[in-house]
């Protein structure tokens, strides 16, 4: 259960979204979102501004029809086709300046939150450390995208009624004029009943919206469920098909699509029954004022063109007052994505932290153009602080090739030191400039494209002629995608485990790195095919260095030396501090803007 959040957090909530997404607007030389804001702005100012004209026209036009002018009339006609082309103009306007602000805001947030998560192995940290930041995808495609948006749509609007209020209240003000009550002369009654005609409408709309809110909730559960039945069901197709469980599996999601059912009827209702009221409360408002002010009519101390007049003035106060009712659900949604992005966000910038850390509780790794390789005093951990490889002092000569075996947890910790990508530990590790030294785990990366872009990965794609492909290819035991370098593809999904460690070998043998640190990077292979790639390297690189982390199934005699390496037993704590914040992190966490929540739910039970 969240905790309500305290006014401190809410205020954090803010200053964190400005943090992350305020620079867009501050930026030096930054002149493009100031002036589509400025400008954005002024639009708004201009529909208020017709909007006022247009009431003042309608008082106008019944004043003309009440004394039966015509040439007043016809003049009124002329003016209104100059406020329809005005407000078809801006509004026009409005909408296309205002979706360019959005998109270009997201854009920019969207190259801002990738640049940080996808940058020195942060995308990978970031996902070893605790709390609610799974699905970076979502997060960054349909979360950044809300949280402009939305943003842009808060504001805009938000400002629209703010104007919409003052300018109409005044109007109303002075379109009241005095009645009396209980023998007392009041004035702007019509002000004080917009306030409390608006108000009872927001109450009851809370009270109408509270099972609502459930309902949906509980839909939108539902829906998820179901959609990760369906899920499910794909990825498991051949267990499925091989089984013949197919009648069982379309019962299963048969139950789980009814599901929906109770839930879709409870939010029928509820919005039926929310429509009915919204439905009166539109109505109502047009004609309320206007029943009120018969009676001043009738006395004739009020023209008819002041008492239609005053009937667009009480929805526009009714309506500009309505806008927290209104954007409740706008709002909620816009907390949410912001929220998402900024866990997103923390959790990256959290594994920037631990991977900057300096000092004797830290991995002190240093990149020069360096004659060995050296690991001293070599402690890894768990990304909690707990040891999973401790103590180990290891030095690798040009040229040497060397297998680490043993324990498949401490192999697999080393590799990912070596390779630069887990900064949890502490010790000294020398390694050669990132140009010199090729690390390949298990599963290499295979980027969708051609097979020329799979096999040049990193590197561009113009780095190596077709013959020096087709060669390398050959050598590697793929001579038969020689003739689809550019053929585009998922080429991880086509090629076997097998063939993508043979292709990792490949990119070897074209990239000519002088250190070669693998990581079970012959696993999937037969012992033939492990002790040819290993010996394809040799030949074809005889002079650079080759350290295997992990298992081999191959023949030991290629190798000048091998260590076996245990892994740390007992769940020793090395990095306390770490490990306190991650006992931290599994806390319950406030909920910014609880008070959102409180409000869709009518304020609880």
């Amino acid at each position: 259960m969240n905790r309500i959040a305290e006014p401190g957090h809410t205020k954090r909530f803010f200053y964190d979204f400005i943090r992350l997404a305020g620079p867009y607007w501050t930026e030096r030389r930054c002149w493009r979102p100031r002036l589509l804001g400025l400008t954005l702005a002024l639009l708004v100012v201009a529909q208020v501004t017709l909007v006022i004209r247009l009431n003042i026209w309608t008082a106008d036009l019944f004043d003309a029809l009440e004394r039966r002018s015509t040439d007043r009339a016809m003049d009124q006609i002329g003016i209104f086709v100059l406020i329809l082309l005005g407000t078809m103009a801006t509004n026009t306007a409005h909408l296309m300046v205002r979706r360019w602000l959005q998109f270009d805001w997201r854009r920019w947030l969207t190259a801002r939150v990738i640049g940080d998560w996808m940058k020195d192995a942060r995308h990978y940290q970031a996902d070893r450390i605790p709390g609610d930041h799974a699905n970076p995808d979502g997060r960054i495609a349909e979360d950044i995208r809300i949280a402009t948006e939305s943003a842009v749509d808060l504001v805009s609007t938000l400002f629209y009624c703010m104007l919409l209020l003052v300018a109409f209240v005044g109007i109303l003000w002075s379109l009241s004029g005095w009645v009396r009550v209980a023998g007392v002369d009041v004035p702007g009654h019509l002000v004080v009943l917009a306030f409390a005609y608006a108000g009872a409408g927001a109450v009851v709309a809370f009270m109408l919206g509270r099972p609502l809110v459930r309902a949906t909730d509980v839909r939108q559960t539902r829906e998820a469920e179901f959609r990760f039945s369906l899920v499910r069901s794909h990825e498991s197709g051949e267990p499925i098909a091989v089984a013949r469980g197919e009648p069982l599996e379309r019962e299963r999601l048969r139950t789980a699509y009814e599901t929906i059912a109770e839930s879709w009827r409870d939010q029928s209702l509820g919005l039926a029954r929310l429509l009915t009221f919204s439905s009166g409360y539109i109505v109502l408002a047009s004609v309320l004022p206007i029943l009120v002010g018969v009676p001043r009519f009738l006395e004739n101390t009020l023209s008819l063109g002041r008492l239609v007049q005053s009937g667009q003035a009480f929805q526009q106060v009714t309506a500009a007052l309505s806008w927290p009712v209104d954007n409740l659900a706008v709002i909620a949604g816009w907390r949410a994505s912001v929220e998402r992005v900024l866990l997103l966000e923390g959790a990256v910038r959290t594994a920037a932290a631990e991977a900057a850390r300096k000092g004797e509780v830290s991995i002190e790794l240093d990149r020069a153009p360096a004659s060995q390789l050296r690991v001293q005093n070599l402690w890894v951990t768990a990304a909690d602080g707990t040891a999973t490889l401790s103590d180990l002092s290891l030095t690798v000569e040009p040229g040497e090739r060397v297998l680490v075996d043993g324990d498949h947890e401490a192999a697999s910790a080393l590799f990912r030191v070596l390779a630069g990508i887990w900064p949890w530990g502490r010790g000294r590790v020398e390694l050669p400039a990132d140009d010199a030294l090729m690390a390949i785990g298990p599963w290499p990366f295979l980027p969708q494209g051609s097979l020329r872009q799979a096999l040049a990965f990193p590197d561009a794609t113009d780095c190596h002629d077709d013959a020096m492909l087709r060669d390398t290819l050959s050598g590697v035991g793929l001579a038969y995608l020689a003739s689809r370098l550019d053929e585009a593809a998922d080429w991880t999904q086509i090629l076997t485990p097998a063939e993508v460690q043979r292709l990792s070998f490949a990119r070897i043998i074209l990239s000519r790195p002088r250190w070669i640190v693998l990581g079970n990077a012959t696993d999937t292979l037969d012992s033939a095919s492990a002790d040819t790639m290993l010996r394809l390297v040799v030949d074809r690189l005889p002079e650079a260095c080759l350290l295997l982390i992990g298992q081999h199934p191959g023949s030991r005699d290629i190798f000048h030396r091998q260590l076996m390496l245990e892994r740390a037993s007992g769940g020793e704590i090395i990095l306390h501090e770490l490990h306190a914040r991650r006992q931290a992190a599994k806390l319950p966490r406030s909920r910014p803007l609880s008070v959102i929540d409180r409000l869709r739910k009518g304020y609880g039970d």
